[in-house]
Parts: structure tokens; sequence; C-alpha cells
């Protein structure tokens, strides 16, 4: 038992320290977003609404594997950041179980259901750009903008496929040019260091 358990430890921790752990995850959330468009495309609108309602717990373990690659890789943990994305996605799971039950109540047609969960993530996914960079920005602009092609539109699976292509293009171009902030949001790190080194100093004149 100790060991199967001690296996899955390292086959997890060598996953996270995978050096394209960040492509891969950004790649699959705009694959998994795109699969959405088709599902939107091609299937019942109920469907798509239960679609749209798994992704929500799926995006948020994404951004929290990423928020522990960028803990594994920098050596420090930020604890208020992991908080912050808790609060997010916390928030947005709330919304989403309102907004089926208000499908369930039929107080709300399926497609408007799903929808308005299209928006709550693609919201979110923006934000967590804050904590987790650039990549999350361009997912949430890619859900925003299939949410309004679909609001104005039919028939748009073309159209998504053109703009994920330049999507996933500008997300590697993005990370290499303006460093994805795994490794160089510094920042984000000095200011806890620096209260932890002023406790210190304080316990130890008091």
């Amino acid at each position: 038992m100790t060991n199967n358990k001690g296996t899955k430890d390292w086959i997890l921790d060598h996953a996270l320290r995978y050096i394209y752990i960040n492509e891969v995850i950004f790649v699959t959330l705009v694959m998994l977003c795109f699969i959405g468009e088709l599902v939107a495309e091609f299937a019942d609108r109920g469907v798509v609404l239960f679609y749209w309602l798994c992704m929500t717990p799926v995006f948020f373990i994404c951004s929290l594997i990423s928020e522990k690659v960028k803990s594994l890789k920098t050596g420090v943990k930020k604890l208020h950041l992991m908080r912050i994305e808790i609060l997010y996605w916390g928030s947005a799971m709330t919304a989403v179980i309102l907004i089926f039950l208000l499908w369930h109540a039929e107080s709300i047609q399926a497609g408007a259901a799903a929808m308005s969960i299209h928006i709550i993530l693609a919201h979110t996914l923006f934000l967590s750009g804050i904590v987790l960079g650039v990549q999350y920005y361009l997912v949430g602009i890619f859900l925003f903008v299939t949410a309004a092609l679909t609001i104005f539109m039919s028939g748009t699976f073309g159209i998504d496929l053109v703009l994920m292509l330049p999507v996933i293009g500008l997300g590697f171009y993005l990370e290499k040019q303006y460093l994805f902030p795994t490794l160089k949001r510094t920042h984000d790190f000095t200011q806890e260091i620096s209260d932890l080194k002023k406790a210190q100093d304080n316990k130890d004149n008091p």
C-alpha cells in the first residue's frame, strides 16, 4: 500500500515537473473550449449545459495545477494566490450551480443556461490570468469571443477553428517573448519573504 502511494506521488511529482507542463495545460484548456463549441454546434442544448457544468471543476483543477507548478519551479509557495484561485472558482461554481437550478426549475431554457455558464467560465478564466499569467487571459478571451459569435451567429464551427489556432500560437509566442509567470513573477513572492523576515527580526529583537 505504501509502495503504491509512493509510486503515485512520484508519478504526480514527475508530471508536475515536466518541462512543457504549462503548454500542455494551455492547449488542453483551449481544446476543451473548442470541444464545447462542437458540442453546442451538433448536440442538444441539454447536453451543452451538462458539458459546461462538468468543465467548471475541470478548469478549476487546471488552475490549481498551474499554481502548483509555479510553486515547484520557484521553490516558494504563495498561499494567498492559492486562496485567490479557490475564491475565484468557488464563486464561479456557486454561480454555475444556481444557473443549473434555474434551468431545473424551468425559469430559463437550456440554451440560455449553457450560454450563461459559458460566459461565467470565460470571466473566471480571464481573472485567473491575474494570478497565473497571459495564457489564462487568452483562454478567457477565446471563450468570450466564441460566446459572442454564438449569440450573434449560427454555425460558428469554422470560425471557432480559425480562431483556436492563432490563440494557441499567440499563447506560445507570448510565453517565449514575455515570459510565462511560473518562473519570472518573483514579485509575487518578495512581499511574503520580506514579511517573514520582519516577523523573525521582531521575534529575535522584542
